[in-house]
């Protein structure tokens, strides 16, 4: 009874991980099958419920009591958690956005030949801005929130932010078969197919350092990736590999500068006792 009991006041990353793959694949494997693109109808709405999975799921979970309730009472108390900007002190606040202008600018000066004949600004459609910047945020209560927290608990930090980016490419993936995603102009099996999943997973490390640096704020790494997609479709298209490049160095400045922390995991204070 007391395991049963202990149980369920652990978060459930695995079933996060494979309940978001689940849902997330339903919605939009049934929008590649109808075809007509991603902004024909039921199309659009279909791709938007699929990718409102990372947010949702994690209310699921919570409300099931399948989390630390050390951490948040409920899931109402998780998600103001995750959407409060106050959490989020001045000196985080510019450490990540100098983040975001070093992902989407180094790619850009890396590969010449955009940079030289589209310049460093190349704006895309204010739809497009908005779905990026938007969705890219309404991910992460999901993939770090509570993935990431669940599963460094239980192995390394390094290690955890990896499966959580493993499953994160995973995710797009369905994006890949609808015609009108940026996925699907890269190409399915391309090289760019395989730049842009390896991107996902070598820079999913500083997502776990934005995370957890500030005090497990689930709101600066919304900022990261939200403020990421919106910075990327201001300057020009640029070699998927470039983009790898400027991930990869990040991460392995996180690794480098907080070794002894991401090579750890963090049990909680009740499950040291319990186990």
């Amino acid at each position: 009874m007391g395991k049963i009991q202990h149980d369920q006041h652990r978060p459930a990353p695995w079933l996060f991980l494979f309940g978001t793959l689940a849902w997330t694949w339903t919605f939009l494997g049934m929008a590649a099958l109808l075809g007509g693109g991603l902004y024909g109808f039921p199309n659009v709405i279909l791709a938007a419920l699929g990718g409102l999975g990372p947010l949702i799921l994690p209310g699921i979970l919570i409300s099931r009591g399948r989390w630390d309730p050390d951490l948040d009472k409920n899931a109402v108390a998780f998600y103001r958690r995750a959407f409060n900007p106050r959490t989020l002190t001045w000196k985080w606040a510019l450490i990540i956005l100098g983040m975001v202008l070093v992902l989407a600018v180094g790619p850009v000066l890396l590969d010449r030949g955009a940079w030289r004949e589209q310049g460093l600004f190349s704006p895309g459609s204010i739809f497009t801005l908005l779905i990026g910047l938007i969705f890219g945020a309404l991910e992460e209560p999901g993939w770090r929130g509570y993935a990431q927290e669940g599963l460094q608990r239980r192995m390394p930090v390094l290690w955890a932010s990896l499966v959580v980016g493993v499953f994160w490419a995973l995710w797009h993936l369905p994006l890949f078969l609808i015609p009108g995603t940026y996925q699907a102009s890269l190409g399915l099996g391309s090289l760019a197919f395989w730049s842009f999943n390896l991107a996902l997973i070598v820079g999913s490390p500083v997502y776990a350092w934005v995370y957890n640096a500030p005090g497990k704020v689930i709101f600066g790494v919304m900022i990261y990736h939200g403020m990421g997609n919106l910075m990327r479709e201001l300057v020009p298209d640029v070699s998927n590999w470039a983009e790898v490049g400027v991930e990869a160095a990040l991460s392995l400045a996180v690794i480098l500068v907080a070794w002894r922390w991401i090579t750890k995991s963090f049990p909680s204070v009740s499950n040291k006792s319990n186990d």
